[in-house]
């Protein structure tokens, strides 16, 4: 059921008045987050830029032999695709879909560059550390944190928001012993304000 913006208020006030605070979207906390997350994402990006950009210089050559490397670039590019996505969606303030999105496409990323950052002997190079695993896990690290702090700050304002709800329709649910009708009900919540004596 959607929430009365009005009663959405009151739980603020309801929260400063005694000294109610969480880690919530907004937040110092979850902004430091979105921060770091951004900065990641953003090296993620370049790295997977210069590496689409390097690709597609080989293969202008007659020599260059795709087919070892065919699924993983596919793979990559498409998670760069979701990870545009999913920033645009964070900026947007779809904060949940945005990180869920970036946090899905890093496993894929990692195993897609695991894949093709090895050397002749099978070696995995050095850079695939720096470049790619490093800032995939950082991101999908960050990612989880974020939609967790936000989730659990939902639960709570959602429990704070019913108990006041609760508390209210039973004190004001009545009018002459007569049950308020669900449109009277809202209305009531609409004009609730606990700072004014209700007659």
């Amino acid at each position: 059921m959607k929430k009365n913006r009005n009663i959405l208020d009151y739980v603020e006030k309801y929260k400063y008045k005694y000294g109610i605070s969480y880690a919530e979207d907004g937040g110092k906390l979850v902004n430091t987050m979105s921060v770091l997350m951004y900065i990641a994402w953003v090296y993620a990006f370049i790295m997977t830029a210069f590496f689409a950009l390097g690709t597609a210089f080989r293969l202008s050559s007659d020599n260059a032999d795709f087919g070892y490397i065919a699924n993983s670039f596919i793979t990559i590019l498409s998670c760069a695709v979701v990870m545009i996505a999913g920033f645009v969606l964070c900026l947007c303030r779809k904060k949940i879909i945005g990180c869920a999105l970036n946090a899905a496409a890093q496993p894929f990323m990692f195993f897609a560059y695991l894949h093709i950052t090895r050397d002749s002997a099978g070696q995995l190079n050095s850079s695939f550390y720096w470049r790619h695993a490093i800032p995939a896990v950082a991101i999908f690290l960050l990612a989880v944190l974020i939609i967790a702090v936000i989730i659990r700050a939902k639960i709570k304002t959602n429990k704070i928001y019913t108990g006041l709800v609760e508390g209210l329709y039973k004190q004001y649910g009545t009018k002459d012993g007569e049950k308020l009708t669900e449109q009277e009900w809202q209305e009531f919540l609409d004009k609730y304000n606990p700072y004014k004596p209700i007659a």
